[in-house]
Order: C-alpha cells, then sequence, then structure tokens
C-alpha cells in the first residue's frame, strides 16, 4: 500500500463526505482545534473514513499500535485542516470515483418462447 495514494483517497473521500454532509455535520458540537486548525473532531473523523476507505480500516490496527493519539493519526494523514476552507479554494482536486454499477439482468426469455411467439404470428396471417 502507497501511504502517499492512502492520504489522497481519505483526503478526497472525507472532502466529499464532509461535503455532501455539511449541513447536519456544522451542527453537531464535534469541532476542535489542533495545531491552529479548526476542524472536527480527529475520532469523527477517523470513524467516517474507516467506513469510506476499506485500506484504511486495514491499516489501523497497525497506525494505532504506533500511536494511539487520534489528533496525530489525522495529522499524518494530511486531514488536519478546516473542510471549509479546502472546499472553499476548490481543493478537492481528486474526484471520488464512484463504484462501478451493474446493470440489472435482462429479462429471461427463453428461445422457445419467442419461437412459439413468432410462430404463432405467421400461422394467424393469410
Amino acid at each position: 500500500m502507497n501511504p502517499e495514494q492512502l492520504r489522497q483517497a481519505v483526503r478526497s473521500k472525507w472532502l466529499a463526505y464532509y461535503q455532501e454532509n455539511r449541513p447536519w455535520i456544522v451542527r453537531l458540537a464535534i469541532w476542535s482545534n489542533y495545531r491552529g486548525q479548526r476542524r472536527p473532531s480527529s475520532s469523527f473523523i477517523l470513524g467516517v473514513l474507516s467506513a469510506l476507505e476499506p485500506r484504511l480500516s486495514d491499516a489501523l490496527p497497525v497506525i494505532v499500535e504506533l500511536s494511539n493519539d487520534p489528533d496525530r493519526i489525522i495529522s499524518a494523514l494530511g486531514l488536519n485542516f478546516n473542510p471549509d476552507e479546502a472546499l472553499a479554494n476548490g481543493d478537492n482536486a481528486v474526484p471520488v470515483t464512484p463504484e462501478p454499477r451493474l446493470l440489472p439482468p435482462k429479462p429471461f426469455v427463453s428461445n422457445r418462447a419467442e419461437e412459439h411467439a413468432e410462430g404463432a404470428l405467421q400461422h394467424r396471417q393469410p
């Protein structure tokens, strides 16, 4: 796992999630200041990202062994910034790639049913 790719992925997903859910997130009492940056609490960000980014969930046990301070983990992931300022600056340059969607299955029609329908039409025509 490339750490820089993981940082870019979690940053992009966090900003996209924040932008989509901003109306209710700003009303929560989860805001804090860490090293001069106002942002939602580290625990909130980590909780959101553990659901959005599977690679982070795989890496978190190792990361927590190295440091169990959520603020330091958020800082190491490059997420110690105010998301409102980042979005205002157009900082969400890496778009989140949506999960691929499968087309619904084509309705099953057996060849025999089609042949039967075609045969019935041919017999009705004079």
